[in-house]
């Protein structure tokens, strides 16, 4: 048994799991198939990089013409009295930021939790990123060894996709 860290870990040329200090190969269960899980969030994150999900609208050729007329009608009417201009205030500007930060802190908070539940389940991916743990012989195949930021990120872009 070994006690490894995230940094100590390695996969060799044939992908298996090993210590970086005794390159023998290496196990560790939950690890492991969190890995393998982590493996599909983020190829699931670089899929789906650049696709729409969403339907778009559809332009209205009527409606662009109208713009177009009004448009022009609005350059041919002389202005005899100018237009004030709209006061500058970083304290209303500030006081709206703040009403939006509020409106959104709900919102916002569902999301973290969200996140964190979702993160909850890379916990053993975590303890031996940030503490080690203790890795027994085995052999074990993974594609790559995933970092909890990595992870983190794919879990973001993949959550506003997925909800």
């Amino acid at each position: 048994m070994e006690f490894l860290k995230l940094d100590e870990l390695a996969l060799n040329p044939a992908n298996y799991l090993i210590g970086k200090r005794s390159e023998k190969p290496v196990t560790h269960a939950a690890f492991v198939a969190q890995q393998q899980s982590a493996h599909y969030i983020v190829s699931l994150d670089e899929a789906i990089k650049g696709k729409t999900f969403k339907a778009s609208k559809t332009d209205n050729l009527d409606a662009i013409k109208a713009e177009v007329r009004a448009a022009i009608d609005a350059k041919a009417t002389k202005e005899y009295v100018a237009a004030p201009t709209k006061p500058v205030s970083k304290v209303n500007d500030e006081m709206v930021q703040f009403a939006l930060d509020f409106a959104n802190f709900k919102t916002d908070e569902a999301k973290a939790k969200e996140l964190n539940k979702i993160m909850a389940e890379f916990d053993a991916i975590d303890g031996v990123e940030s503490v080690g743990d203790y890795f027994s012989e085995g052999l074990v195949k993974l594609n790559k060894i995933y970092t909890t930021a990595e992870i983190l990120a794919a879990v973001k872009a993949t959550a506003e996709v997925l909800k």
